[in-house]
């Protein structure tokens, strides 16, 4: 058994893919592997991984298959993985140097998912820096998959998948993750780097609502899975429906911001969740404060029954 599995869906990524397996071949030997898992790709990547394969035998392996989305391919990744550990690292990201050693090190027989923290990168720009806190909440505010390492053993034991679905599987996936297992340890490190690029899906998304994100769909099958027995998975209900409406909202008309705000709080009021998420106190510790505060101000906005007014307002697409 290889120590960890590197996943790494691949997908038209030959502008990246090379600075991505450079960071990542640059500190890693045999008893890593790296995963390279072609999406079907229509570029040159699957002749760049073939290439790495050829030149890294017994540490890089490539899977070629048809177009079927992220969450169907990072599933293939966790089934096929063959390390103790798992890492995700999207196709047009990078790490430090030490990245790997970092999270190994942390990990213990107490935890079964350890979590860090990111750079968000424009070239050679660093628009933001999500640093951790050492707080049992952070980890709510970080749900794609990289940036931690998970042990393969625990997810494959406890049916721990992507949901199939547009936008938002990692949401679910790590949710799940965060609920079931003994221990999530959070480290302050920050060593991943998330590349802003303007034609990903995560960057189109922020131009108005996006079709292929089904909010309430992702927020019901989390509560199908996991309930609401804890406080903590109250107030991640609560924010990350509202960030969502804010964040995708601000480029959307008015008619589909109160669509969707519709939604959303339907179904707060169809599962009896709280609409409260704490601006101070140890429960949200780790948020920034600007999020809280805007999770809070449109929770007054919703009490006061101004929503038509601020939509009318806030909305950029007239």
């Amino acid at each position: 058994m290889k120590k960890a599995t590197i996943i790494i869906p691949v997908y038209n990524s030959e502008k990246y893919i090379k600075r991505c397996m450079e960071s990542i071949l640059s500190q890693i030997d045999e008893t890593f592997e790296v995963l390279l898992i072609n999406d079907g790709s229509n570029d040159r990547s699957e002749d760049i991984i073939d290439s790495y394969a050829k030149k890294y035998p017994g540490i890089v392996r490539v899977i070629s298959k048809k177009n079927e989305g992220t969450a169907k391919t990072r599933n293939l990744g966790i089934r096929e993985a063959r390390g103790e550990f798992i890492f995700f690292i999207d196709n047009d990201d990078f790490v430090d140097d030490g990245y790997f050693k970092r999270f190994i090190n942390a990990i213990d027989e107490k935890s079964d998912i350890v979590v860090g923290g990111y750079r968000r990168v424009e070239d050679k720009k660093v628009r933001f820096q999500s640093f951790p806190k050492n707080s049992s909440w952070y980890k709510f505010t970080v749900v794609a998959p990289w940036a931690k390492i998970y042990k393969r053993e625990f997810l494959l034991k406890n049916d721990i998948s992507f949901l199939d679905c547009g936008l938002g599987e990692d949401v679910y996936f790590n949710i799940v993750a965060y609920s079931t297992a003994k221990s999530v340890k959070v480290i302050e490190y920050v060593g991943y780097n998330w590349y802003f690029n303007t034609k990903s899906i995560s960057n189109t998304s922020q131009r108005g609502f996006n079709p292929d994100l089904n909010v309430v769909y992702v927020l019901d099958k989390i509560y199908q899975r996991i309930g609401n027995t804890q406080k903590v998975y109250s107030y991640f209900y609560v924010r990350y429906g509202i960030w969502y409406l804010l964040f995708s909202g601000r480029k959307a008309s008015r008619d589909a911001f109160l669509k969707e705000y519709k939604r959303i709080f339907e179904w707060y009021e169809k599962n009896a969740i709280p609409k409260k998420f704490p601006l101070f106190g140890k429960e949200t510790k780790g948020d920034s404060f600007f999020t809280k505060l805007t999770v809070n101000v449109f929770l007054v906005v919703d009490k006061l029954k101004l929503v038509n007014v601020f939509a009318k307002l806030y909305c950029s697409e007239k």
